[in-house]
């Protein structure tokens, strides 16, 4: 006894076709469904079989041609491609994890060696190297370059950063005339306003004075004459008093003060933003307040120099005019000079551009 297949369309088909080649006595031992086709198991003698080679090589022959005719009568489906991200790849283990950071190793020093044999070869590109790191701090990559070409070095690039800064030769720190300062909300900018009114009062001989123009917050009133309180200044909420050598003018533009607050218009302005604001950020503030006559960087921290915030600066022209390093404000607003804020931003440069010892990655 052996057992055969048979695949037709249909159960009387097959059940026609095993009986045509098997004979009228040919046992049927199962019946089953592959896709549109219709197989069937049937169980015969040897020796009928054998007589019938031929008829056995017929069926595989029928049996292929029936699925390549159910295959080619199935409708084809239309899949427009679709452009994706490809997928990050995951760690499923530590040994993965490994793996992952050994080849991540590799990858960086096969960078690194080609780097080195393009600049050797034609040098055609000039500090790569340091305008890749420059690029890691948040600079731009215009400004990046030109900081490059000033030179490939911590003390040319800080010369170049702090020359577009305005911070070279005699620094004038807060400017003559009253200021009035604007800035992110809870940035730090009524404190610093009451840090620049003493410090003001203090180089001229004034008394210090601070106005508040607005500001709609719950509590901010109250917060305001605290601050001026503890500072030992005399203070005035919702218009400029006589004598204001600062106007905390809330978060407002430019824009804003210059529709409804036309008695401001004879005040410097002077946006205070936190130093630990990204360069996107800033930017923004950046391009929405006009005529900014300089930016004075709140939480200011010398061992966290903001390279990216100052590039952003830098590259539109503004000159950095104060640094607020301290939450009391009974402390003096630090004046940025070359002699102590440039060695800061030198060491920041140094460290930027140095390349990682030996064996670390």
């Amino acid at each position: 006894m052996r057992i055969e297949r048979v695949v037709a369309g249909t159960f009387n088909e097959a059940s026609e076709r095993s009986r045509r080649l098997y004979g009228p006595d040919v046992l049927l031992i199962s019946s089953s469904r592959v896709g549109n086709a219709h197989e069937l198991l049937v169980c015969t003698d040897a020796s009928s079989s054998d007589e019938r080679v031929l008829d056995d090589t017929e069926a595989r022959i029928t049996f292929a041609a029936t699925i390549q005719e159910e295959l080619l009568a199935r409708p084809k489906i239309q899949i427009d491609p679709i452009v994706t991200d490809p997928a990050p790849p995951m760690v499923t283990s530590a040994g993965d994890a490994e793996n992952g950071a050994a080849l991540v190793a590799l990858i960086r020093k096969e960078l690194l060696e080609l780097e080195r044999r393009i600049v050797s070869n034609n040098g055609g590109v000039h500090g790569l190297h340091e305008k890749m790191a420059l690029l890691e701090q948040g600079f731009s990559a215009i400004y990046a370059g030109r900081l490059v070409e000033a030179g490939l070095d911590s003390t040319a690039m800080a010369t170049c950063l702090l020359d577009d800064l305005r911070l070279a030769g005699p620094h004038i720190g807060i400017a003559g005339r009253p200021a009035v300062f604007v800035g992110p909300t809870a940035g730090g900018k009524t404190t610093t306003a009451m840090q620049a009114a003493r410090s003001i009062a203090t180089k001229k001989g004034l008394p210090a004075i601070v106005s508040a123009s607005r500001d709609a917050r719950p509590g901010a009133r109250e917060k305001f004459f605290a601050m001026a309180d503890a500072a030992r200044i005399e203070s005035s909420w919702g218009g400029v008093a006589p004598g204001a050598l600062v106007i905390d003018a809330g978060g407002y533009n430019r824009e804003d003060l210059s529709i409804d607050r036309p008695e401001l218009s004879a005040y410097d302005l002077y946006l205070c933003m936190p130093a630990y604001l990204n360069r996107i950020t800033a930017a923004r503030w950046f391009g929405s307040v006009k005529s900014i006559s300089g930016v004075i960087l709140t939480h200011w921290s010398p061992t966290e120099v903001p390279l990216g915030l100052l590039g952003c600066m830098a590259e539109r022209g503004l000159r950095l005019a104060g640094l607020s390093v301290s939450a009391d404000p009974t402390a003096s607003l630090v004046d940025p000079t070359v002699e102590i804020f440039g060695r800061r931003v030198r060491s920041a440069f140094e460290l930027t551009l140095d390349p990682s010892p030996a064996g670390v990655e």
